[in-house]
């Protein structure tokens, strides 16, 4: 006799619950910011069958949970599971995880909503009909601006059926999640190559196709390494080359270094891309060990360059393109208005006061003529092709790059200090040099031309004219010979000027006749020269601290007083017995950067200390963001020290009360940018502007184009900016 409830029965019973809704089955948990519930793939599942399920987080905006790893803070989200005897349940399989900037910390973690999902192994002797219930204690740690552990106990259940019944059971109504999830986790990394240079606390991680080139549209990496507490999350620069990426990284103080790095490389998604062209498979993220090589200085590999791109406030991305020959002629005119910097005007006095003593040889004032356009273009070129280089081996640097060295600026300090010595009549430099170099300094007068073309240029690298920021910001982003050709277009506009007079007779013919005047005006432009002096020391007091421009005042005491001495005693004994003194006394004086051990070391504050002005907070990408969110418009001053434009427009401009009025009743948040030290943030953010040096005034606009602002500043350029709000 056949029994009434056979397996046939039992099976249909099973399929036909699973068709009237009984299938997987969970209750959403919400707390103040997050909602959690445990899903499942599946409707059904059959005894011994795994299938995923997974923790749903959906958190509310502005609001994230974090990683495996969670980077400079926050703790990774736990499971703590009550089974159905016989079940097993694995580890979490993360998907991949964003960089969220919080301040000078990089935290890795998910925004919006994310599925954490795990495999689970149903019971062998599991039957058809009944229900298992999963159950889970799951814990996280939610973070805005502050961060809340929060938890909650977690319920599915999950019904049982005949194999082929599980299989076919309509799917859940999370599957979807469940397959971004799964395209979100790391596949392999195969058919590439994986290395790790480290030099110190310096890393180099490249990952470079063993079959071919990178694309040269291949999209953002960003990095996430495994293990907690060894790397620096805000330190992440990538390059991409020819060969693949180059990114550099940062160990942690006093980090353990291991014998390999691990983690995932993970592509940024641009619209309409995906990582299958760049990985080879369909995985946007891939997993990688690498194993790590001493070396004494990592280098980036040949032809790779800074990314354009880098995570920060969305509305600085992007400017309006400048074309070669518009950024040529833009650097041209920039050139030509950089002669009437406050940097340079001093250096071209004494230029033209030396052309007034010309006599009419017009062969001797074209050679001369030559000579010092020949000394600035060459200067253009050579800084520049010092910044290009310094870029390709991985350095963050911008124009100015030398003035972020305190020994650049000492050097510079001494340069005019020595300059106004000789215009305040205290010292020839003649009577100081050698019988046989004077002689040959005085055969060969286009080497002092070329050497007051190569001193203009040294002078003018603290100012930036109109112009000069768009060009620069386009030729650094060229291939090394456009990039050359902008410069020494800029060194052209500016070396023009001055040859188009000694060139044209009827100009130079107008120039005041030499008298008397012209001693008592030497001797007056020596003042500008200590002006720049103390200018000087100012900013290597922002570099090497109190001690730093102490001493460097001590040396020019002693370069004062070796002079002197040169001038007393003129045997050859005497000579050398004052050089040794000038070369010990400058070396001891040579400072040292003090950055790191300065408060405000790497976050972006200007450097105004005692300024009665408390506005300017310092630049902070993820307060950006979040003003912008609010609504809230944003005005960026990305400046520096040694930046004499930056200077000028901060108080003539910046730091006026109706300036500042202007801005509170536009409700407009302000922030600095300081970039007299090297800073690869602000590096980054100056070339998402399309910049390459300072100064760069940029208001941000919720919702719209960031609009730049002219290099020289008024206060009616403001305000006429503020009126677009």
């Amino acid at each position: 006799m056949p029994q009434p409830f056979g397996p046939l029965f039992v099976a249909a019973l099973a399929s036909a619950a699973l068709l009237l809704g009984g299938a997987a089955h969970a209750a959403a948990v919400r707390t103040d910011h997050v909602t959690a519930e445990l899903v499942a793939e599946r409707g059904a599942v059959a005894a011994g069958q795994t299938l995923r399920i997974g923790l749903k987080l959906q958190h509310i905006p502005h609001w994230h949970t974090y990683w495996r790893n969670p980077g400079d803070s926050g703790l990774p989200t736990t499971l703590s599971w009550t089974l159905p005897p016989g079940s097993r349940m694995g580890e979490i399989e993360w998907p991949a995880p964003e960089r969220l900037p919080i301040g000078p910390l990089v935290n890795y973690g998910y925004e919006g909503e994310v599925l954490l999902p795990l495999q689970y192994t149903a019971p062998p002797d599991a039957r058809p009909g009944d229900t298992l219930r999963l159950q889970a204690q799951a814990r996280w740690l939610v973070c805005n601006d502050v961060c809340i552990p929060e938890q909650a106990t977690l319920d599915l259940r999950l019904p049982v059926a005949e194999a082929a019944a599980a299989d076919n059971a309509a799917p859940a109504a999370h599957a979807a999640l469940f397959a971004q999830a799964a395209a979100a986790q790391a596949g392999p990394l195969s058919a590439w190559t994986a290395e790790v240079q480290q030099a110190g606390r310096d890393l180099l991680l490249t990952l470079e196709p063993a079959g071919g080139d990178l694309p040269a549209d291949a999209p953002e990496v960003h990095v996430f390494p495994y293990a907690e507490q060894l790397l620096e999350p805000a330190s992440h620069a990538l390059y991409r080359g020819p060969r693949g990426y180059a990114l550099k990284l940062k160990l942690l103080e006093g980090a353990t270094v291991p014998a390999r790095l691990d983690g995932i490389a993970v592509a940024q998604a641009a619209p309409g891309a995906s990582g299958t062209a760049v990985w080879g498979g369909p995985q946007r993220s891939v997993e990688f060990s690498a194993p790590l090589r001493p070396v004494a200085t990592i280098t980036v590999p040949a032809g790779a360059r800074a990314a354009a791109e880098d995570r920060g406030p969305a509305s600085l991305r992007g400017s309006a393109p400048v074309g070669l020959l518009a950024a040529l002629g833009l650097a041209f005119l920039g050139g030509m208005l950089l002669n009437l910097m406050p940097c340079v005007f001093p250096v071209l006095s004494i230029k033209l006061l030396g052309l007034a003593r010309q006599e009419g040889d017009a062969r001797r004032l074209r050679m001369h003529a030559l000579a010092y356009g020949v000394g600035v273009v060459c200067s253009f070129v050579a800084l520049a092709a010092a910044l290009l280089a310094l870029r390709a081996a991985g350095s963050a640097v911008g124009w100015g790059f030398q003035l972020q060295e305190p020994g650049v600026v000492f050097a510079l300090a001494l340069l005019f200090f020595l300059l106004g010595l000789n215009l305040a009549g205290q010292f020839e430099f003649g009577l100081l040099m050698p019988q046989g170099l004077a002689q040959w300094r005085a055969q060969r007068p286009a080497v002092d031309a070329f050497g007051s073309g190569v001193l203009a240029v040294v002078a003018a690298s603290p100012c930036t004219a109109p112009f000069m920021g768009a060009a620069l910001g386009y030729a650094i982003a060229q291939p090394p010979a456009q990039a050359l050709g902008v410069f020494a277009a800029l060194g052209l506009g500016m070396a023009w000027p001055y040859v188009l007079l000694v060139l044209r007779p009827g100009w130079r013919a107008r120039l005041p006749r030499p008298g008397p005047w012209m001693l008592r005006l030497k001797q007056g432009l020596a003042f500008p020269m200590f002006a720049t002096v103390v200018w000087l020391l100012w900013v290597l007091g922002q570099q090497a601290g109190i001690d730093g421009s102490t001493r460097a005042l001590v040396a020019l005491v002693g370069l004062a007083f070796g002079l002197w001495l040169a001038s007393v005693w003129r045997g050859v004994a005497a000579r050398a017995g004052v050089t040794v003194l000038l070369v010990a006394v400058l070396a001891w004086g040579w400072p040292v950067s003090e950055r790191a051990a300065s408060p405000q070391a790497g976050n972006g504050t200007a450097s105004n200390a005692g300024s009665p002005h408390t506005a300017w907070q310092a630049y902070d990408e993820a307060a950006i963001d979040a003003h912008l969110a609010q609504g809230r418009a944003v005005f960026v001053d990305f400046t520096a020290a040694w930046c004499v434009s930056c200077q000028v427009n901060k108080r003539l401009v910046l730091h006026t009360d109706e300036t500042l009025q202007a801005f509170t009743r536009s409700n407009v948040a302000l922030m600095r940018a300081d970039w007299t030290h090297r800073d690869e943030r602000i590096t980054a953010a100056l070339g998402r502007l399309g910049r390459n040096g300072v100064p760069v005034y940029v208001l941000m606009r919720p919702g719209r184009e960031p609009l730049l602002l002219p290099e020289i500043l008024t206060g009616g350029l403001v305000r006429e900016a503020l009126s677009t709000l």
